[in-house]
């Protein structure tokens, strides 16, 4: 019989913190299976939140960037800028008397000569540094 007291007397102790360990971890999943479900609906809400102001400030780009494709379409018109031109600068078409045409001469046949000579000027300036 002292054998029996003596077994359950040293178990009874191991056997309390077990049940203990195990109620406490019951415990521990109990509180933080909740409170993860409140997290996650937290940072889902937040995301949201994030994503709508996204979407406004997209928006809000978008139509900036289509009043200023306006704008530019207007300040690029040909009638506005021949009207600022003949107002502002006093500029107008020109009469067929201030057409002047200008010839240029005729070239002429390539020669060796003057090719050779253009090359070897250029070899001269950039090797020894002349000048002219």
């Amino acid at each position: 019989m002292k054998t029996k007291r003596a077994y359950s007397s040293t178990s009874a102790p191991i056997f309390r913190f077990r049940s203990m360990l195990l109620g406490i971890s019951l415990l521990a999943v109990l509180i933080s299976g909740p409170l993860l479900l409140v997290w996650k609906q937290v940072c889902i809400n937040s995301l949201s939140l994030k994503m709508e102001y996204t979407n406004d400030t997209l928006a809000m780009c978008n139509k900036k960037i289509d009043s200023l494709r306006l704008k530019c379409e207007y300040l690029s018109s040909n009638e506005r800028i021949e009207r600022i031109a003949r107002s502002s600068l006093g500029l107008d078409y020109p009469t067929p008397e201030q057409i002047v045409i200008v010839r240029v001469g005729e070239r002429r046949g390539f020669t060796a000569a003057g090719w050779t000579q253009g090359v070897l000027a250029f070899l001269r300036k950039s090797l020894f540094g002349e000048s002219g």
